[in-house]
């Protein structure tokens, strides 16, 4: 987990006079503020690819964070987007196709800029990896927050990741007692019943509220979440003090999404966030 110097905690501490709270009995690492990297090191290089994925682990996230799908041959292909439009030179719905089509492109930045690289026609580095891949590369030595997307779309992708998990050795805990693997989801269906399949995987409820909504859950929605989930990741202007601490309560641990600038870091690290997902591990460096 990544150490903070006294001038960052002095800075935190500066911000808002709170100090972190802690999740009580949840399985989530709840004494250390986790750096989450979005998709990898997305902000420097070309989102959910091995090369992102090793800089993550190069600028010592304690967490990478992976989006997948299930392409037309039963594959779990990492990607955000359910169409591959938004990341590489084609069209089409990974759903549509197969994996040995998937492997044909390459993933580029999602914005144009002259200054970041862009990758034309197929390459390992750059491809559309296979969850298997990712843990056969970085599985010994990363821990993972998996989002599982639009389950609804591809039957049998929860099986299919549980399987995965177990066959690559990911359920349970590293060393240090960190969970292994989370999953995430905004679908509850999906969350549910991965924990049908196996309530040793720590599940994250992701919820988004509208502009300048606080977090809030009712009483059937909180009791609903404690009959399955660990813990929830929250957009995080909608993020207070008195939220997290009712969470914290209950046992659940909260997670900010997604922080792009150290002040906004420090504010979540400062209301009692476990963690935050970030396009920049290296966030709180400087």
């Amino acid at each position: 987990m990544k150490k903070y110097t006294w001038g960052i905690l002095c800075a935190v501490l500066l911000l808002t006079g709170c100090s972190k709270g802690e999740a009580e009995n949840g399985p989530m690492p709840s004494e250390d503020f986790l750096i989450i990297a979005h998709r990898g090191a997305s902000a420097y290089v070309p989102e959910n690819t091995l090369a992102s994925f090793d800089l993550a682990e190069e600028l010592a996230a304690d967490y990478i964070e992976l989006d997948i799908h299930l392409t037309k041959d039963g594959q779990l292909a990492v990607m955000h987007d359910a169409d591959v439009s938004g990341t590489t030179e084609a069209n089409g719905k990974i759903g549509g196709l197969t994996l040995s089509e998937l492997k044909e492109l390459s993933v580029n930045f999602r914005h144009k800029d002259e200054d970041k690289k862009a990758v034309n026609g197929p390459s390992e580095e750059y491809a559309v990896p296979t969850l298997g891949e990712v843990f056969g590369q970085f599985g010994d030595n990363m821990n993972f927050i998996i989002e599982l997307k639009d389950p609804e779309d591809y039957p049998g992708i929860e099986e299919k990741l549980v399987d995965t998990l177990k066959q690559y050795d990911m359920i349970g805990f590293d060393k240090d007692r960190h969970p292994k693997v989370a999953i995430q989801s905004f679908s509850k269906k999906g969350l549910k019943r991965v924990y049908e399949l196996n309530q040793d995987i720590p599940l994250l409820k992701l919820i988004s509220f509208d502009d300048d909504e606080e977090a809030k859950l009712s009483k059937k929605e909180l009791d609903e979440l404690l009959t399955y989930a660990s813990g929830l990741g929250v957009s995080y202007e909608a993020l207070t003090v008195p939220f997290i601490k009712k969470m914290h309560e209950k046992g659940l641990s909260v997670y900010a999404y997604t922080i792009i600038d150290a002040e906004t870091a420090l504010k979540m690290m400062a209301i009692g966030a476990n963690g935050i997902h970030t396009d920049r591990p290296d966030i709180l460096d400087k």
